[in-house]
């Protein structure tokens, strides 16, 4: 193995380790909330907007589609959902850190909320966002990674990609360019140096 793909499988052992990283952070916090707190417990943190509210959904993120008749259907989805994300981070490269960030983020996400519906049927949600009668589904840990990696994502597919082609040159274009030009030459110093000798 080159000393390229060394470093490249070790740059990318770095996103692994975060998505590992943010799961256990996941299931740490659902086992203190579970273990420490009754269901439909509410502890305000900050008041009228911040609380941490222990409830179980059988649903998706946020509390949504929250029928548990669907639970292997979404534990089916998860895992060729994290099958996808794990051999696209694989595939990228490990310049692109961006990307990586974004793939270690949502595999660690779905992965934490997976081993909760695997394990009991329902996903632990314990953050609470409310002001007065107006409230944000419940989420926790893995749901935010989700999100943040898919606004990573889409910052990469529609923005990133057009500065980079404004700024980065075409290397293989230049390249070729580059090895065209002593061959032209080459080609016009010949078919010059026999009209000379005519002309003497």
């Amino acid at each position: 193995m080159s000393s390229e793909a060394v470093s490249a499988s070790a740059g990318k052992l770095k996103y692994l380790i975060i998505t590992a990283f943010v799961m256990a952070l996941d299931q740490f916090t659902k086992y203190i909330v579970s273990t420490r707190m009754q269901l439909g417990d509410e502890i305000d943190v900050i008041r009228n907007f911040f609380a941490i509210s222990y409830t179980q959904n059988p649903g998706i993120a946020f509390g949504m589609l929250n029928s548990g008749a669907l639970r292997w259907l979404f534990v089916a989805i998860s895992v060729i959902a994290v099958l996808v994300v794990l051999v696209y981070m694989m595939r990228t490269s490990a310049a692109n850190r961006l990307l990586l960030w974004s793939l270690s983020l949502l595999a660690a996400g779905i992965c934490g909320n997976l081993i909760d519906r695997v394990r009991i049927g329902r996903v632990i949600d314990f953050f609470l966002l409310h002001y007065k009668d107006n409230q944000f589904p419940v989420f926790n840990v893995a749901d935010t990674a989700i999100s943040i990696g898919a606004a990573l994502m889409a910052i990469e597919l529609f923005i990133a990609p057009q500065s980079e082609r404004a700024t980065e040159p075409v290397p293989a274009e230049s390249s070729l360019l580059d090895g065209e030009k002593p061959e032209v030459r080459s080609q016009e110093s010949e078919i010059r140096s026999p009209n000379l000798g005519n002309a003497e």
